[in-house]
């Protein structure tokens, strides 16, 4: 009597379980959304880092500069498909190479961890993806000295 009490308590709950799942339909956007959009980055976060402060420490409200700074990322189909690099003010580059100027083709990469927002047809990172945000690591002339920016959506 027990196990057959049991058996139904598990056919009962399987079949809810079934009945409950999303359809597909429920879940697509509709076609009238907008899948081609822009998002404008600012410096959130500018981080020095030495073997002191590992933590690192915030740079970001100490110089002006930092403010004028932007990074567009352009999305066709909901996916990255360019982006625009505008240092503004800041009288370095997290690179060590040039960034083309205007709107460059570039993708998220996905397939490695942390995901790599990469120029299209080069080996270029521009920025790495962790954990909702983007940032960018970079080196100045000090070797101990090791820098990071991060972003936050900005309203333009």
């Amino acid at each position: 009597m027990m196990r057959k009490c049991a058996l139904t308590v598990t056919v009962v709950s399987v079949l809810l379980a079934l009945a409950s799942c999303e359809d597909d339909s429920r879940t697509k956007m509709l076609s009238d959304y907008h899948s081609d959009f822009d998002i404008n980055y600012g410096l959130f976060h500018v981080y020095q880092y030495d073997e002191v402060n590992i933590n690192g420490i915030d740079l970001a409200s100490k110089f002006d500069f930092f403010n004028t700074f932007r990074l567009t990322l352009h999305y066709t189909d909901n996916e990255i498909s360019a982006v625009t690099f505008d240092n503004g003010d800041v009288p370095f580059s997290p690179y060590s190479y040039e960034i083309p100027s205007g709107k460059v083709n570039a993708y998220l990469n996905t397939n490695v961890l942390p995901n790599e927002l990469r120029l299209t047809d080069s080996e270029k990172v521009i920025a790495y993806y962790v954990n909702g945000e983007f940032s960018i690591p970079f080196k100045l002339d000090c070797p101990s000295l090791d820098y990071k920016y991060t972003f936050k959506s900005i309203q333009q």
